[in-house]
């Protein structure tokens, strides 16, 4: 069995696990509805990349959320009412940085680095989190799963978007017991790809079979079994990267790294 081989059996767990939470958690941060959070009315996210034979230059573009307030006043003279209204269209340009999904970081932020510093930066380029869990126990007191089966005795899950970051107090390969840290991502095409993410190779949600090839090589692997279609990319330990496709030689619908979840 290759090392490739034996990382993508390793690994295999935690990928079935985190996109398990990823669904799971759905449910427990449906209590966050009574939370309003606010939305940009639009937002467009352009990102390019190159690769050379040398190394893989990731260039980032602006994203330019526009914003469209409307205004109405009544005036009264002599008798007659006038109404008018009035919109203005406002726009922002938030930090210049567009996330790149690594198997070991989510751009400059590293596994292992401090939670709420992680979630911190995150915040600076994605803005407020549509769901938080807060820390959770893995497990109840009746030994019912609370989040899943990850390391630490307590569990924080934070999402914008399709992206979802993963944090614990438990020892990983990136930080020691008692670390409250990130250990892993999931970027799962639930619904309509938000902010348009990739690898410093330019695979994002919908790159193809070919496009993963085109991107690794030799370096990937793309497996069919009972645990469904996905692929494995060999980077160095211990970091993770991997997904799943929508069918045998499809698209991408997830970008996974990291590990540290499973029986």
């Amino acid at each position: 069995m290759t090392p490739l081989q034996k990382r993508i059996i390793a690994g295999l767990a935690s990928a079935v696990v985190i996109v398990f939470l990823a669904v799971g958690v759905l449910a427990i941060t449906n209590k966050s509805e009574s939370t309003t959070t606010t939305a940009p009315v639009v937002a467009v996210t352009t990102a390019s990349s190159t690769t050379s034979t040398a190394a893989t230059t990731a260039t980032t573009a602006t994203t330019t959320t526009e914003a469209t307030t409307t205004s109405s006043s009544t005036t009264t003279t002599g008798g007659t009412t006038t109404s008018s209204t009035s919109t203005s269209t406002t726009t922002s340009l938030p930090p210049s940085s567009v996330l790149i999904l690594g198997s070991e970081n989510i751009d400059g932020i590293t596994f292992g680095t401090d939670a709420q510093t992680a979630i911190t930066d995150l915040e600076d380029v994605l803005g407020t989190p549509d769901d938080d869990t807060g820390w959770l126990p893995p497990v109840d007191e009746s030994g019912n799963q609370v989040i899943g089966p990850c390391p630490g005795s307590v569990i924080r899950l934070v999402t914008w978007g399709d992206l979802m970051t993963f944090y614990t107090d438990g020892a990983t390969a990136w930080a020691s017991e008692g670390t409250r840290h990130l250990f892993a991502y999931s970027y799962v095409a639930f619904q309509e790809d938000t902010y348009g993410l990739t690898t410093a190779e330019g695979i994002g949600l919908g790159s193809s079979a070919d496009d993963l090839i085109a991107a690794y090589g030799d370096g990937v692997e793309m497996i069919s079994d009972e645990f469904g279609d996905y692929y494995a990319v060999d980077v160095p330990a211990p970091g993770s990267l991997w997904g799943y496709l929508d069918q045998p030689g499809g698209i991408v619908v997830s970008i996974n790294g990291g590990a540290g979840c499973g029986e």
